[in-house]
């Protein structure tokens, strides 16, 4: 079942990297360009067919692939009469929208799996009945960890109060509870140390009422994500799977790919402190942080992971995920990334509307040569931490709980 879900993560992403080039393609061809080449794959040519202007095929190294537009940059090559047609002699709009094209098609193939997901594999919904209950709490009420064997002062309030598993609470201190929410709210609030009423109904309908003391702490969270004070009785929510309409999974797939833009950042500001930390934990072959960089293998070995314990729903949402970190990072202003021709262009028209200004005369095009050892270096950057990420992911690999 891993193999399964780490080859289905392996197809996902070289679909992607696909549309990321027909994104390109698309573009080019709306704005009246020249496309020659569109190829799935690297190498050999294996098999491929001419279809008007452009020769579609497969190539033998299936490592993404490749769209070839006539005059993409000022470097390449134009056959005559093929002026008109480059890309660099296009309006700035149309190859701005031709350059950013391959990144928005992987932020539209992850808004799509964002509300997808929720669609046909629900998500998990927290309800008001008791999931699992804590036998004791430590003194200081800071965690509600199960244990066994502890004393009547040491039980939790939930089950010194008699509450189990399946119970369903439906008021808190004599107010009425409607969803996890209000429901987690209400026991926060509760005055440590003094009882409160607590009314339930068992798994046969019958109705109840017990009496809890709450336990004050000062590390509880809150159901907006952050942490302070407040009181735990010692129990966990149960959840039910709740299956989206499209309205609300449009909403779902909005705060999940802003949730994912956010940690891309994050995690992009991280790779620099955390390159010494996985290359000594490679070389020692110690601990690999859960923090650490993952390269295309570890992550098919998490989705072969996250297949087993959540199936394709799981899979498809680290695709999403993935297809977010890959939008991101294709925009940085850096070549021969999209988004380093992306800065050259806006600095090019930027620099010309102030010239303008002033009633000079257009410098023109940035000299791209000038720009080739920064594009070097970052490509041996890059060449060298796929390396390491691929002898961590393979003789140190993340291991998911």
């Amino acid at each position: 079942m891993g193999v399964v879900g780490a080859l289905l993560f392996v197809l996902a992403l070289l679909v992607s990297i696909v549309l990321h080039e027909a994104g390109h393609m698309w573009c080019a061809r709306w704005s009246g360009g020249k496309v020659t080449e569109f190829f799935v794959g690297f190498g050999p040519r294996l098999w491929s067919f001419v279809r008007g202007e452009t020769e579609y095929g497969v190539k033998a190294i299936p490592a993404g692939g490749y769209v070839k537009i006539v005059g993409m940059t000022d470097l390449d090559e134009i056959e005559p009469g093929d002026e008109d047609r480059a890309l660099k002699n296009m309006p700035a709009r149309n190859r701005l929208l031709t350059l950013s094209a391959g990144s928005l098609m992987h932020f539209l193939i992850a808004l799509f799996i964002f509300a997808f997901v929720p669609m046909a594999w629900g998500v998990q919904q927290s309800t008001t009945s008791v999931g699992s209950v804590s036998t004791c709490m430590v003194p200081s009420g800071a965690s509600a960890g199960a244990t066994t064997g502890c004393s009547s002062a040491q039980k939790s309030p939930a089950a010194a109060a008699g509450l189990v598993s399946g119970d369903k609470i439906t008021e808190v201190a004599g107010k009425p509870v409607s969803d996890a929410t209000s429901l987690v709210n209400a026991l926060h609030a509760l005055p440590g140390g003094q009882p409160a009423t607590i009314t339930y109904t068992d798994s046969s309908g019958a109705t109840h009422s017990t009496t809890v003391t709450p336990v004050s702490s000062n590390a509880v969270t809150q159901t907006n994500g952050s942490t302070g004070k407040g009181s735990l009785i010692g129990i966990s929510l149960g959840a039910t799977t709740v299956h989206q309409n499209p309205l609300v999974a449009i909403k779902t797939s909005g705060s999940d790919f802003w949730t994912s833009i956010k940690d891309t950042f994050s995690g992009l500001a991280s790779i620099p402190a955390s390159i010494p930390r996985l290359f000594d934990s490679t070389v020692h072959h110690t601990q690999r942080s859960t923090s650490s960089p993952v390269g295309v293998v570890g992550m098919a070995e998490v989705s072969g992971t996250l297949f087993q314990q959540g199936g394709l729903g799981s899979v498809l949402l680290l695709v999403a995920e993935v297809n977010v970190f890959i939008g991101v990072f294709n925009l940085l202003p850096i070549l021969p990334l999209d988004g380093g021709h992306i800065a050259i262009l806006l600095y090019e028209e930027a620099r010309k509307r102030v010239y303008r200004l002033f009633r000079k005369q257009d410098p023109g095009r940035v000299d791209l040569n000038k720009m080739m050892p920064v594009a070097y270096g970052f490509l041996l950057f890059f060449v060298c931490l796929t390396v390491l990420l691929v002898v961590a992911d393979v003789s140190n690999p993340l291991r998911l709980g």
